[in-house]
């Protein structure tokens, strides 16, 4: 894979209107940073463990749809806010979207770096791809339904067309940058490194049934 000049592709980056479309855009009180922010640390983190250049320009998209879906977040009536003026929202199929908004940019930025827009896109599509895995995992009874769910997790992520080494570097990543809000790092990581054959899936259960007793 090419390496790239990552200050250079930083720079050229941050400036699309898409990526400065998220700065005072705030998600939730797992996230410390707003979007734009957020976008930063992803990068910063993703750039510690790979010089993968399709990793790191999916790193810098991968929340491009967020400010195109975002909606107030709206609880029982009352408007979800960090602070007086600062609203929370919700941002349904924002990967989804976002890999549609990879695959339609110009090609330009791609053949220039000698990078795959497609591959980078399915990168954008998948990041979020394992919580919702762990969230069916995290609610499992006992170690036969975590098996199923755990199961599941792995077609899913199989389906995606990517290796999952690299999913799961993405999706760490994207936890990592919420901040002090990353609460469940190590169950991710134990998750991580059990799809990598690094760890045995019943110390993942175990985690879990301590941490959240089968409810998410």
């Amino acid at each position: 894979m090419k390496q790239i000049n990552t200050k250079t592709l930083e720079k050229e980056l941050m400036e699309l209107p898409e990526l400065q479309a998220g700065r005072g855009l705030w998600q939730n009180n797992f996230h410390e940073f707003d979007v734009y922010d957020h976008t930063l640390k992803f990068a910063e983190y993703i750039k510690q463990t790979t010089e993968d250049a399709n990793m790191i320009i999916g790193a810098y998209l991968h929340d491009i749809g967020k400010p195109v879906v975002a909606k107030p977040k709206i609880k029982e009536g009352v408007l979800q806010e960090k602070s007086p003026g600062m609203a929370y929202h919700e941002f349904t199929d924002h990967e989804k979207v976002g890999e549609e908004m990879v695959i339609k940019m110009n090609s330009e930025i791609f053949e220039r770096y000698g990078l795959n827009q497609e591959i980078i896109a399915r990168l954008v599509g998948a990041h979020f791809l394992p919580m919702k895995g762990i969230k069916e995992m995290r609610k499992t009874q006992n170690p036969e339904e975590f098996k199923r769910a755990y199961n599941e997790l792995i077609q899913t992520l199989e389906q995606s067309d990517l290796p999952i080494a690299e999913i799961m570097e993405m999706f760490l990543a994207d936890s990592l940058s919420k901040g002090k809000g990353c609460t469940d790092q190590p169950e991710l990581m134990a998750v991580r490194d059990a799809l990598l054959g690094k760890r045995k899936i019943e110390e993942v259960y175990e985690i879990q049934k301590q941490a959240y007793g089968g409810k998410e």
